[in-house]
């Protein structure tokens, strides 16, 4: 027995090591070959939507299982063969085709296809895992399949929400038209429409457009009420057995209805219809192959997940809401929309910001080279004053210069003119006495004539005596007594030292004197020197004239007395007033412009003032005001200044 039991524990050790060494192999085997999917296409496999499908199922399973895999399809587009689903030929040709070759998950795409992966490929492929996608309710049911079956399916009432957002959008619709074609497909799709328009709150009238051929559905269409809500269910075959993509034809059925039309599918968006609650092939492709990879990674042993629901999404086409003036605010919420034309906002958007930015670095730009040009050229103000002020001051010392040369020039002429005006004196003095004790030959006449001549001589050397007087004591500062002065007096001896120089000129003075004697406290010599620059610049001013005249008048006005001296000259230019009593400004080809300063300066020592203005019938007017003997002040006059300010010469050759 013992032999026996060594015998057999001999046996039973080797088998199970063989076994062990041959496991591995195995599984090395089934690790090196790829994973092998085939899809079935119960359609064609060649549209739009079914190549976005495939394409994103391939890449969600290739990622997700992170190994090689390959891919297989067959499209049995049952709409144009019929019969194929029962046909025992396909069924043992496909069955030959991938029995040895290794299928490891079929994915039927389509309800019919589904059928047929279980009810032929399974006899072929025993025990494959089958994964469907793109399947309905009720023409498929998730309850009745097999243990090796799962997938997605879409609920029966698949149509309800897109009707819901129909009437939000179209809350006077009157009727529900509903178009679908004659195949087995089309027909449950019409039907679950149908069905889910009797289930709304307020059921709408529903007209069905099935199975007419094209060219027959379309006027019939155009002709519906416009209050209708057209819903586009399946087109694939029509009443005379052709067979349609309905990518192809959605584009004129929604063009020819008069109302908006309605879908289940995204891949009709963009072709005229407005939207709905809608299967989206791309989302739908990507959750499939993550359900074909939890399949491929059961256990051994482990149940195949549940089937799953498709849930739709809302979307719309902004054009279309457009067309129909339909108010996206009425759309459930969460409603993706599509084709949405960008404001100008979005649209430039990038440009605008990029303009501003550059419009905001070039108006700081600007801003900082204009705050530079302001305070370079406040700097210019400031150093153009600087030098405009070192200028004046310059004019000044100079001008100041030059009173102080005259002021010299004045005490040495005043010093050298009193010996040889008081030779003159006494030679005219001896002259009278000789003319008034000779008894010859002359005649009474000539010897009075020449006693005149002597007096006068003897007056102007009296009358230059008490001007040089005057000069002096304004040169050394001195102060003289103020008297009383009569201005009618003054004008008409001003007048008359004047008399050879009016005849020279052929001129005529006239008097307007104020009988009243107006009379001013002064200093008569300087005064008289007032009215004897007046006269001569009026002379001078209307030499032009055929016939100069100059008219002196006094007067009282307001206790005040008043000397105007007027002539008929061509008057005052406006530039002309702005320097007409400013020192050393002349117009006269030998003047020195110190007449009109003086005049200024004196009548200013004797608390007046002077007035030039343009008289209304052509000439110039200076008018002299001093207050009057009743008013007159008892200060005594200070000494003779000759103004530095800035002013404006006399006009028309009327000459300091």
């Amino acid at each position: 027995m013992s032999h026996r039991l060594a015998v057999w524990t001999f046996v039973l050790t080797t088998f199970v090591l063989a076994l062990s060494a041959s496991a591995p192999s195995v599984a090395a085997q089934r690790a090196t070959r790829p994973v092998r999917v085939l899809v079935v296409y119960q359609q064609q496999a060649e549209t739009q939507p079914m190549l976005e499908f495939a394409q994103r199922l391939r890449l969600t399973i290739s990622k997700e299982l992170g190994s090689q895999v390959e891919f297989y399809q067959e499209a049995l587009d049952f709409d144009r063969f019929t019969g194929l689903e029962q046909s025992s030929p396909l069924t043992n040709y496909l069955a030959d085709k991938y029995r040895q070759f290794g299928v490891d998950v079929v994915v039927p795409v389509g309800g019919r296809a589904l059928k047929f992966a279980v009810d032929q490929l399974g006899r072929g492929l025993p025990n494959v895992p089958i994964v469907f996608a793109l399947c309905a309710m009720p023409q498929t049911d998730p309850t009745a399949q097999p243990q090796n079956v799962t997938g997605r399916i879409s609920s029966a009432s698949r149509f309800a929400p897109t009707l819901e957002m129909a009437r939000r959008l179209q809350p006077d619709a009157q009727r529900v038209v509903v178009i679908g074609g004659a195949g087995r497909a089309d027909s449950t799709s019409v039907a679950a429409v149908v069905s889910a328009a009797a289930t709304l709150g307020n059921p709408l009238d529903v007209a069905v457009l099935q199975g007419l051929p094209l060219d027959e559905l379309l006027p019939k269409l155009r002709k519906i009420p416009p209050r209708s809500i057209v819903v586009f269910a399946n087109y694939r075959l029509d009443g005379r057995g052709q067979a349609y993509e309905p990518l192809d034809i959605v584009g004129s059925i929604a063009h020819a209805a008069p109302a908006p039309m309605y879908t289940q599918l995204a891949s009709y968006l963009g072709e005229g219809v407005v939207g709905g609650s809608v299967l989206r092939f791309d989302d739908e492709a990507i959750r499939t192959g993550r359900l074909v990879v939890r399949v491929l990674r059961r256990r051994p042993g482990e149940r195949m997940p549940p089937v799953e629901l498709i849930d739709n999404a809302y979307v719309a086409d902004w054009r279309q809401l457009r067309r129909w003036g339909l108010s996206a605010a009425r759309l459930p919420q969460g409603t993706e929309l599509l084709f949405r034309e960008p404001t100008l906002w979005q649209r430039y958007r990038t440009v605008v910001l990029l303009t501003l930015g550059v419009i905001g670095a070039e108006a700081l730009l600007i801003g900082s080279l204009l705050a530079e040009r302001r305070r370079r050229k406040r700097a210019q103000l400031v150093a153009e004053e600087q030098q405009r002020r070192a200028d004046e001051t310059r004019g000044q010392v100079a001008h100041m210069g030059r009173v102080a040369l005259v002021g010299e020039l004045a005490a040495t002429m005043s010093h050298d003119l009193r010996q040889p005006l008081a030779a003159i004196r006494m030679n005219a003095e001896a002259g009278a006495k000789i003319v008034a004790g000779d008894s010859g030959p002359l005649g009474d006449e000539v010897r009075e004539m020449c006693r005149e001549i002597f007096g006068d001589i003897v007056a102007d050397n009296e009358l230059a005596s008490d001007i040089i007087t005057r000069v002096r004591a304004l040169v050394r500062r001195e102060e003289l007594p103020p008297q009383p002065v009569d201005l009618n007096e003054i004008c008409r001896t001003s007048a008359r030292v004047l008399q050879y120089d009016v005849v020279a000129r052929q001129a005529d003075i006239t008097f307007a004197l104020d009988p009243r004697q107006p009379t001013v406290t002064g200093d008569p010599v300087q005064l008289q020197q007032v009215v004897l620059n007046l006269l001569v610049n009026a002379l001078d001013a209307c030499a032009a004239s055929t016939t100069p005249r100059v008219t002196i008048s006094t007067g009282v006005r307001d206790e005040e007395a008043e000397v105007a001296v007027r002539d008929n000259g061509p008057g005052l230019t406006g530039d002309v007033q702005q320097h007409l009593f400013e020192s050393f400004f002349t117009t006269k080809p030998h003047g020195l412009g110190l007449g009109l300063p003086i005049v200024q300066s004196i009548i200013e020592r004797h608390h007046g003032r002077v007035q030039a203005e343009n008289a209304e019938d052509g000439g110039a007017i200076f008018r002299v005001t001093m207050p009057g003997t009743g008013s007159a002040v008892t200060e005594s006059p200070s000494t003779l200044r000759l103004k530095l300010e800035a002013q404006t010469p006399v006009a028309n050759g009327i000459l300091q």
